[in-house]
């Protein structure tokens, strides 16, 4: 941050109460930009690159040139953002060409400059998941769709599906996993996410809310998705044409469809299943069938931004427990465009799956789309109310929905590609699109809703009965239970959508950062780094919490070593970073924001704690690293939200 910016005072900024914390203003450019996208999973850097600046570019231009760049182009829908190429310069290149960006950000009218890079991402469906039912035509289907709605009698004639000619037949027994469950189940609550009720008592099932996929295609022409389908807010950014239609050619490009089915499935038409929200319009945003960059990323986050109130993402970097990895910087600027801008300035929702890694001792806290503010992330959880092996945990996990395991029991119910069904669809990506067909009821409901209100929602309406026999479950000084495997809960539609309402907006919030002091930056396997701060809740604005976020620079010679540890000053510890012990990469963390919610609604006055250390590598005794940098970034508001 610059330090002329020497202001005391209070900025209001779209709906941001910006504060000042010593010489030190916040703002959004500022928050962005410090934000690290982790660059694991390039596949080459490009001889495009691309900077900030709102001086007039006329003044800019000849110097520009003179440094051996092209003529200057604004970027679309990206205000102040620009590109440039450098036509001496290799169009793919494996290594990034840091001279070069610089010669950019010497310029005193460029705030920042990046080079072009092209990477992948992956779909969030574990990859030992492979089978797909086909051709089914009978309403049968809504009967296996226990997480929507499963009464008692149907309990004991459900479980496996029989193959017989192409028609599904039904074992008379419980699954043997649920019996002890069922016996022990005196909570009242359905193992289900309540969502009959919405539609049977509230009337709401979706209707006039719009939610865009952003994945490898709709096939939209499906009989269950046909009459729901929305081109208007549909696009392919991999082939540079409007059609989502997914490429056949390629047998994985059943994700997208399998996404759009569990929200908008049409209902009583006898094929299928029903959506969770089945008059809510659906649209395709195409990203995943091919390679992708920072400039498509962010042009998918705010495609139709003033149509589309939700977004559903169930992908990420590869949930391999290597990578840390997250949104570039353009990207990074689309969400907080999407979230200030999108529906008319309430805010469009990111609903993002938590990730499949957890076999791999994966973590989300080293994913970036998870890890930011704007983004809802869905973890999952079986039929019998345990974690599934692949879902990952993380402090940025705000809640739960239904997916199946790995094993060959009957998972969600969707649409196929070849007009097709399946029960196979699985993962935290299948449990990401039921929370954002929960959501466009919500948003039905009451379309004054922001995004911030959505989280707030989310937070106050998940159950933790069904959850409640998993370890790791603690209850924060301002009393939500929370969990970094299911956030607060397990989706209830009912409660959710009955509270949404009558919803009264939250206030107008503030953001305030401090930097923890370093003394010994030194740590490692034999001592860990420890240092404190005091704040006062931002002169006394911020007086409950939303978001916190913790902004890393640390050195280790094995990055998956790191545990970061945060104990806010009413006591309650936060696991910030796990172990992953896969990752053995000496590149550190260079910028990293980690987002908690586990402080939400706590007061932030008083001493904070943050502790680094190596608890795992026992191996490796004489490894050492440093600290070189840690700020707490502060969310929330001064009066009570819920007041």
């Amino acid at each position: 941050m610059s330090t002329n910016k020497e202001i005391i005072g209070l900025i209001y900024a779209c709906e941001y109460l910006y504060f000042v914390v010593g010489n030190y203003l916040i703002e959004p450019h500022e928050l962005l930009v410090h934000h690290n996208h982790g660059e694991n999973d390039v596949n080459h850097y490009s001889n495009v690159w691309y900077f900030h600046s709102t001086d007039d570019l006329n003044e800019i231009h000849e110097t520009i040139i003179q440094q051996g760049f092209s003529f200057a182009q604004p970027v679309d829908g990206i205000p102040n953002v620009y590109k440039v190429k450098r036509e001496d310069h290799p169009e793919i290149h494996h290594e990034p060409f840091h001279n070069t960006t610089n010669i950019l950000k010497q310029n005193n009218k460029v705030n920042w400059a990046k080079q072009g890079f092209s990477k992948n991402l992956y779909k969030r469906v574990p990859t030992d998941v492979r089978s797909r039912y086909e051709s089914y035509f009978n309403d049968e289907l809504w009967k296996m769709q226990w997480y929507e709605y499963m009464p008692e009698k149907l309990l004991w004639v459900f479980y496996h599906d029989i193959r017989h000619n192409n028609n599904i037949k039904y074992t008379t027994h419980i699954h043997p996993s649920l019996q002890d469950y069922r016996k022990n189940y005196t909570n009242g609550m359905p193992l289900n996410m309540n969502l009959v009720p919405v539609y049977e008592e509230l009337k709401y099932t979706g209707k006039g809310i719009r939610v865009a996929i952003i994945d490898d295609g709709i096939e939209h022409t499906h009989d269950d998705l046909k009459d729901n389908y929305d081109e208007e807010i549909s696009i392919n950014l991999n082939w540079n044409k409007k059609d989502p239609m997914p490429r056949y050619e390629d047998p994985t490009n059943t994700h997208g469809t399998r996404c759009a089915g569990e929200i908008a499935m049409a209902a009583n038409n006898t094929k299928c299943g029903v959506g969770v929200a089945y008059n809510a319009k659906v649209g395709g945003i195409v990203l995943l069938d091919g390679k992708t960059n920072d400039e498509m990323e962010a042009r998918a986050l705010i495609n139709a931004n003033s149509l589309v109130d939700i977004y559903s993402g169930s992908w990420g970097p590869t949930d391999d427990g290597l990578m840390v990895d997250g949104p570039g910087v353009m990207a990074q600027i689309a969400f907080e465009i999407g979230a200030t801008k999108g529906r008319n300035g309430k805010g469009s929702i990111y609903v993002f799956a938590s990730g499949n890694g957890r076999m791999l001792f994966d973590n989300c806290a080293s994913d970036g789309y998870v890890g930011n503010i704007y983004t809802v992330a869905i973890s999952s959880v079986t039929m019998d109310g345990r974690a599934p092996e692949y879902a990952e945990r993380c402090a940025a996990v705000i809640a739960t929905a239904y997916s199946g395991g790995l094993d060959d029991g009957v998972k969600i119910v969707t649409s196929d590609i070849n007009n097709t069904c399946t029960l196979s669809h699985t993962g935290t990506s299948a449990a990401a699109p039921l929370a954002a067909g929960v959501i466009a009821l919500a948003l039905e409901a009451n379309g004054n809703l922001t995004w911030r209100d959505v989280q707030h929602l989310l937070v106050r309406n998940c159950e933790v009965a069904p959850l409640s026999k998993n370890s790791g479950w603690s209850t924060n000084a301002a009393g939500f239970d929370f969990n970094p495997q299911f956030g607060f809960g397990l989706l209830n539609a009912y409660k959710l959508v009955k509270e949404a309402i009558g919803w009264s907006t939250v206030p107008k919030k503030s953001i305030c950062a401090t930097n923890f002091p370093i003394k010994c930056k030194y740590f490692g396997r034999a001592s860990k780094f420890v240092s404190t701060v005091t704040t006062n809740g931002c002169n006394g604005y911020i007086k409950y919490l939303e978001h916190v976020q913790l902004c890393v620079t640390i050195r280790y010679p094995k990055r998956g070593m790191v545990e970061i540890d945060l104990k806010s000053p009413k006591n309650t510890t936060c696991k910030m970073m796990e172990p992953r012990r896969l990752d053995e990469s000496n590149k550190g963390f260079f910028e990293w924001k980690i987002k908690s919610l586990q402080f939400w609604g706590e007061n932030p006055s008083g001493e904070w704690t943050v502790i680094v250390k190596d608890e795992t590598s026992n191996l490796f005794t004489g490894l050492t690293g440093s600290v070189e940098k840690l700020r707490l970034i502060m969310h929330g508001t001064k009066k009570n939200p819920y007041n």
